[in-house]
């Protein structure tokens, strides 16, 4: 009986060494799962991560391409984007500027002349505002109101401007010139011919000024403006109707 009782405690020993094998591999088993499972668990917050910069960049994209696709119809023309610019932009001198030329162009005077306004509030150092109004003015026939906004320009003479500074005297004289003040006009058309002798338009219109004064110096004067501008036939026309009174040929 002993001898059985030790092949049984063997036998019993070599079962529960063989269970504690088992509950061993098993443990080891278990454990590598555990870690691939901790390993494998991140991936899930790094595909959210992407998905959700994915949905961030394609909606941004998607308001990009919106954006694009209305800022192309505004530049379909210069027109249409200066008034577009001019509705949103209310403020800013150049935009105000660019609108009131744009409108200034289609013959729109009165829309012109505000976009000009607000340019001359935004920018008061700017002589341009008062100037181009002045042209508007001109171009209406109303020389007393033209006469005042370029006045307006001279006194900011100096001031930023991108016409030349003779063209604002010219302008000028021509207004007083319409409104009865011809030796005042002369006036600012010497001193538009100071500032650019080559000044071919000043030149006939000063003879204009010169002609119930001095017809042969008004002579001269076009004779000056042909030579400057020879393609241009008022200069011409001009020229030969002073000579019928003066017997010159011209």
């Amino acid at each position: 009986p002993r001898p059985q009782t030790r092949q049984s405690d063997a036998s019993a020993a070599h079962g529960v060494g063989r269970r504690n094998g088992k509950a061993t591999s098993n443990g080891r088993a278990n454990g590598r799962v555990q870690q691939v499972v901790e390993e494998a668990a991140p991936v899930p917050r790094q595909l959210r991560r992407l998905v959700l910069c994915f949905g961030v960049g394609s909606a941004v994209t998607a308001a990009l391409v919106v954006r694009t696709l209305l800022r192309v119809q505004d530049w379909e023309s210069s027109d249409t984007l200066f008034l577009h610019d001019g509705r949103i932009q209310p403020t800013s001198s150049k935009v105000q500027f660019n609108l009131g030329i744009t409108h200034m162009q289609n013959q729109d005077w009165d829309a012109a002349v505000e976009a000009l306004l607000r340019c001359a509030w935004a920018d008061p150092l700017s002589s341009l505002p008062f100037y181009r109004i002045g042209q508007i003015e001109i171009l209406r026939g109303r020389f007393e109101t033209a006469e005042h906004y370029l006045a307006a320009a001279i006194d900011k003479f100096g001031a930023s401007m991108m016409v030349r500074d003779e063209e604002v005297f010219h302008d000028l004289a021509l207004a007083m010139f319409q409104n009865g003040k011809v030796e005042q006009a002369e006036t600012r058309l010497r001193v538009a011919l100071q500032l650019n002798p080559e000044f071919a338009k000043g030149w006939n219109n000063l003879a204009c000024c010169m002609i119930n004064r001095d017809i042969y110096d008004s002579t001269r004067a076009l004779r000056k403006a042909v030579s400057l501008a020879p393609e241009n036939p008022q200069y011409w026309a001009n020229l030969a109707l002073l000579a019928q009174h003066t017997g010159d040929p011209a």
